[in-house]
């Protein structure tokens, strides 16, 4: 099998270059393997559990109420805030027919949470278990390639509160970045002293990108369009200084490592 990358997104089309074997004198048939990965970006709560209950695929020559094809219909519960640092959950992984797909349909089951200084507190998502949360692509399926779909949640965006400051109501409303894997790099270094766990947020033309340090104080921003960004470290200890590097330059294919950073005592 072939391997292929992208990244999904909801409210946006994202067109997918894939190479394959071709055959000029006929139309295509058969089949192709779609996996579903998800990852997510940091947020301010001890846990983000989601339920997927299934996922389903579209093929674009059906109407919107037909074609749809079920890749995954194990219920599971994801916790969005493991999702960093290069680490990813396949929620879905089907072989399909050849064809375009014009939409990834999720559905979120009851059951989903937050928890928020210890305390966990109910997650709702308007329509997400009746209609599920759809994402739209324009995906070509081709005889013996994987392709691999990233959902890149921004966790700390997509949950709204709403109600009494005192005791709110949680509410899902999915905030995701969407790439094409195959043209996009990678920034990773380390942010000394470890122990001061700093916030590491990636500015560009196109894309925002954030994570945070690990124990040993690495980090990785995955998934970026190329493109020339200024990379901003935020100390969690505020003995130390925040600090800023400027004009990193993003090839696609390519990790650029900013080797170790270290922060100023004040």
């Amino acid at each position: 099998m072939k391997l292929r990358e992208s990244i999904l997104v909801i409210s946006l089309t994202l067109a997918f270059i894939g190479c394959s074997k071709t055959n000029t004198t006929a139309p295509q048939s058969g089949t192709g393997t779609l996996q579903v990965s998800m990852i997510d970006s940091p947020a301010s709560y001890d846990q983000v559990n989601i339920v997927i209950d299934s996922v389903q695929a579209h093929i674009s020559t059906s109407d919107s109420t037909s074609g749809w094809t079920t890749i995954n219909k194990t219920p599971a519960t994801y916790d969005l805030l493991k999702l960093v640092n290069g680490a990813n959950a396949v929620i879905g992984n089907a072989t399909l027919p050849v064809g375009k797909y014009s939409q990834i349909r999720l559905y979120i089951g009851s059951g989903s949470n937050v928890v928020v200084n210890g305390v966990t507190k109910s997650l709702t998502t308007p329509s997400g278990s009746q209609s599920g949360v759809k994402l739209n692509v324009d995906a070509t399926i081709q005889p013996d390639v994987t392709y691999i779909l990233t959902i890149d949640f921004d966790a700390n965006r997509s949950i709204v509160t709403t109600g009494n400051p005192s005791n709110p109501t949680y509410i899902l409303k999915p905030v995701i970045r969407a790439v094409a894997t195959a043209t996009t790099g990678t920034i990773i270094g380390v942010v000394l002293p470890a122990f001061t766990r700093a916030s590491v947020r990636a500015n560009g033309q196109v894309d925002t990108v954030t994570t945070s340090t690990d124990t040993t104080g690495r980090f990785k921003l995955a998934y970026l369009n190329p493109e020339t960004y200024n990379v901003s470290i935020a100390s969690n200890d505020t003995s130390y200084d925040d600090t800023t590097i400027s004009n990193v330059s993003v090839t696609a294919g390519v990790t650029t490592n900013l080797d170790t950073i270290m922060l100023a005592h004040k």
